[in-house]
């Protein structure tokens, strides 16, 4: 049977090349798209099955460059793997991360799953913080007297997003988790069912994802070099964090063009404008000028910020690198933002 369950596994794998097969149209998409691929796959067994299970919960960061859906280069996501029906604490220590923020979400781990839906949200603003900066969480369907985290009874998650202005000067938040509810033995590894369920699951998550995710680069496909919201509602279902307006785009240039971003931004906690690969990748944020915020851009005399995205530093405005890429897709997000601004774009020749 151990064999069999390992062949239905790989033929699973090779099947998810179709994603690529059926988007990719040159080199550097096709081969971004497998990359995407494995960082998927990994992030699935992750996730799937090194997992200890909801009555044994970890805070588990989300492995190094695993990137879906517009991921903030700023970011720092970890996820707790939980069981709605049961009580847990989370406990911590603040530091100086500029922003926190805990969602709980239903669903099964999949970002193509269809019941991402929203439980409870609990952010840094509303978090009550010991002066010697620990703090503690509870997480439960009953409302709980000081931090509490409301669940449901399908919540499956916990997500948590920790931002930066400047990752070499904050510090992120420390945070431990525990199962409040009865204890129950911890499980072995002795059921080849239940790890072809974890296996095929990790399968599912990655095509899950990719499938969501291309369905959302063709919409913006229809509207090239523009920033456009997607609809709350469907935000909603899909492990959003309430504080945040999104504004999606596809850019697409010829040799020689620039699209210029330019909005003046609202009063908010912080922002942020990132270019993405065709697969909705941040770009290589590490070495390249692909992302910036409200403490690293440009600030035009009146305010506004002009982000210029280009194969080469046009030498105005907030440089983005284009990275070799002819196309991709691009975000620009406002937190806990005092009004909505939308920002305009223009193509330039330079």
């Amino acid at each position: 049977m151990g064999d069999d369950i390992w062949r239905e596994f790989c033929a699973a794998v090779a099947s998810l090349g179709e994603i690529v097969e059926r988007n990719a149209t040159d080199d550097i998409d096709r081969a971004e798209g497998y990359r995407y691929l494995t960082r998927l796959l990994r992030g699935g067994l992750e996730a799937m099955v090194e997992a200890t299970g909801p009555a044994h919960p970890v805070v588990a960061t989300l492995p190094n460059q695993v990137k879906i859906g517009a991921d903030n280069p700023d970011n720092l996501y970890q996820t707790i793997g939980v069981d709605g029906r049961c009580d847990y604490r989370i406990t911590g220590r603040r530091n100086s991360v500029h922003y926190l923020g805990f969602g709980a979400y239903g669903g099964g781990g999949s970002a193509g799953a269809s019941s991402g839906e929203r439980a409870g949200y609990l952010e840094d603003h509303q978090l009550e913080v010991a002066a010697d900066g620990t703090f503690e969480i509870a997480c439960s369907q009953h409302e709980q007297p000081g931090n509490w985290l409301r669940l449901l009874p399908d919540t499956r998650q916990i997500i948590v997003r920790q931002s930066h202005l400047d990752r070499r000067a904050e510090v992120p938040a420390q945070l431990r988790v525990e199962c409040t509810s009865p204890a129950q033995p911890y499980p072995v590894l002795d059921d080849l069912d239940r790890l072809r369920r974890q296996l095929l699951g990790a399968v599912g998550y990655a095509k899950g994802t990719a499938t969501t995710f291309e369905g959302w680069t063709h919409d913006f496909m229809a509207r090239p070099n523009e920033l456009h919201q997607r609809p709350k509602e469907e935000l909603a279902t899909n492990w959003s964090d309430p504080n945040i307006t999104f504004y999606h785009g596809y850019w697409t240039l010829e040799p020689g063009q620039a699209l210029v971003v330019a909005a003046t931004p609202p009063p908010c906690d912080y922002w942020n404008f990132q270019l993405n690969n065709w697969w909705m990748e941040s770009l290589d944020h590490r070495f390249l000028p692909v992302t910036c915020n409200n403490a690293t851009a440009r600030y035009e005399p009146d305010g506004s910020v002009r982000i210029v995205i280009a194969a080469r530093d046009p030498g105005f405005g907030t440089w983005m690198d284009t990275a070799g890429h002819r196309h991709g897709t691009m975000g620009l997000r406002w937190v806990r933002a005092t009004a909505d601004v939308q920002p305009t774009t223009e193509l330039l020749p330079i």
